[in-house]
């Protein structure tokens, strides 16, 4: 498809047990287009979140390997990349909410450090600077006091505000793709609904 922001073509992932290799992910191909929504949809165990984490070689085991296929944004393969390139894609050019926010964020890091880190490292901004916006993007979030709760850790939320939380890291460089794993999983009954519109 011409003009793709991301084109997946032939994605294979093994694992690599003591008992042979095994498929995981077998070939999966897709375009994405500039403002489009994707949704994958799959039974637990079928391999979404293995291909979300493949995307951005996030992989959750030495044991798997990303064994062919290319991944292309804006026409570049990011399975061609080295790693310094790689840590500039991810967040600056992809962002990415994961499913179990509580995994995913630094225990004994304040909650806005934590957005204001990426924004520091992918638009170059001052401390000061930095800590403005993750104020800012607390509040897009729905933190009620964004400028005491940035200061906080995340220990002191509940599983909703931490995947709130997560979710303002992934936003917080205005990625070109956001991958979006399960990102209303932890959040509270109203939230959801004001989330998916219902």
């Amino acid at each position: 498809m011409s003009g793709s922001v991301l084109s997946v073509r032939d994605l294979t992932v093994r694992a690599h047990v003591d008992s042979g290799p095994r498929t995981l992910l077998d070939a999966v191909s897709l375009d994405l287009g500039k403002g489009e929504i994707l949704g994958l949809v799959g039974e637990s165990g079928s391999g979404k979140s293995l291909f979300c984490r493949s995307l951005v070689r996030l992989l959750p085991s030495s044991l798997l390997k990303i064994e062919s296929g290319s991944v292309l944004l804006e026409g570049r393969d990011l399975m061609r990349i080295g790693d310094g390139e790689m840590l500039k894609v991810r967040g600056g050019e992809i962002g990415m909410i994961f499913q179990n926010p509580t995994s995913h964020l630094d225990p004994v890091m304040r909650i806005g450090d934590q957005i204001a880190e990426g924004i520091r490292y992918h638009q170059g901004l001052g401390a000061r600077e930095a800590r403005v916006a993750a104020t800012e993007i607390l509040a897009q979030v729905g933190f009620p006091d964004p400028k005491r709760q940035h200061d906080s850790y995340p220990h002191e939320f509940s599983g909703g505000m931490r995947q709130r939380a997560m979710i303002g890291v992934a936003l917080s460089c205005n990625p070109k793709i956001l991958i979006a794993d399960e990102p209303t999983t932890a959040l509270d009954v109203t939230i959801r609904r004001r989330s998916c519109g219902c």
